[in-house]
């Protein structure tokens, strides 16, 4: 029985050593409430681009987009990591664009 009990406190202790608590984010991660500012932002931007395309307008939608990058001081690869990074959680990634869809009428709501 002793024999047995020495596994039972092992497997606990190793598997109360696998929660999630100390989990290390990786350092290119966009925080979440910046991602929601910049995920507001490409919104717009994507709007803007089709509205451009649909008046047969030049634009240069690359741009547009490093604009946005500049101004959040990331770069297009740490947000396309990022947001590869929140698409994992489906639940932390439906959040973020439903606080970006608040923030956007906020904004809507400011400027009327």
């Amino acid at each position: 029985m002793n024999f047995y009990l020495k596994y039972i406190i092992i497997a606990f202790f190793f598997l109360a050593s696998c929660k999630e608590e100390g989990k290390v984010l990786p350092e290119y991660l966009i925080e979440r409430e910046l991602m929601v500012e910049v995920v507001s932002e490409i919104e717009l931007t994507q709007a803007l681009i089709k509205l451009k395309f649909t008046s047969q307008d030049t634009i240069n939608s690359q741009e547009l987009y490093n604009q946005v990058y500049k101004e959040f001081n990331i770069s297009e690869d740490q947000f396309n990591k990022s947001l590869a990074y929140y698409c994992k959680t489906p639940k932390e990634f439906e959040g973020i664009y439903i606080d970006a869809i608040e923030l956007l009428s906020e904004k809507q709501v400011e400027t009327k």
